[in-house]
């Protein structure tokens, strides 16, 4: 901005010429085109802090919450299939002496495997909304894997209960292997391996990691009768 004070100065010199007080004139030209020019100061510019500088703290802060509200929501995800692992740790022996004990005592194996699966999906079906992307697949492919393996375990129960002769027990307790060979290919942590963000999370989750030990992918194996 410099350069318009003497195109300023020659301006007014043309306006003025052959008036009295032309020198003052022009003085006072010059130097208001000077301080027009100039830039003023900026009275917040040394004081006050840019709001962008606390964005990456902000989103730091952000950050954390998600990865804590994540680890929470797996802790109860694990907390959930636990439920299951409890339930298959406490099922009872298959009784192999007669045909009537083996169908009996693999009816009590079932509920207890049925029970165990019914309070797993409970548990599912009351998860906090997921904090991460992803997330709610997890929880809905498992609730429809966990609810078939149901369905399937309460179809043998049937069988047995209603299984009339020692043909039709046996049939029925060799139908029980089935919903349990389920069981034993379950992948407990799901599909958590699809989503990075419950991958880590499990990582930090300690019923996770009561589930998992060192195997990234824990399953039970078949407990068959």
């Amino acid at each position: 901005m410099q350069p318009l004070a003497p195109f300023a100065s020659e301006v007014c010199v043309h306006r003025l010429k052959g008036r009295a007080g032309l020198c003052a004139a022009v003085a006072m030209c010059v130097v208001a085109a000077g301080c027009g020019g100039a830039t003023p100061p900026d009275p917040h510019s040394s004081a006050v802090p840019s709001a962008t500088g606390d964005a990456p703290r902000s989103e730091q802060r952000d950050e954390d919450e998600v990865f804590e509200a994540t680890v929470s929501w797996a802790e109860d995800y694990c907390g959930a299939v636990s439920e299951l692992v409890r339930s298959v740790s406490r099922m009872p022996t298959v009784d192999a002496s007669t045909v009537q004990r083996a169908s009996e005592t693999s009816g009590e194996l079932l509920q207890v495997v049925v029970g165990g699966l019914e309070r797993t999906l409970d548990r599912l079906d009351n998860l906090d909304p997921p904090p991460v992307q992803g997330a709610e697949e997890v929880r809905r492919d498992a609730v429809a894997t966990y609810s078939a393996i149901r369905d399937h375990a309460r179809g043998v129960l049937d069988e047995l209960e209603t299984a009339r002769g020692p043909e039709a027990s046996r049939e029925a307790v060799s139908s029980v292997k089935e919903p349990l060979d389920d069981i034993g290919d379950l992948n407990l942590l799901g599909e958590f391996d699809s989503v990075p963000a419950l991958s880590r999370a499990s990582r930090q989750a300690p019923a996770c990691q009561q589930l998992t030990g060192s195997d990234p992918a824990p399953r039970l194996d078949s407990p068959g009768p």
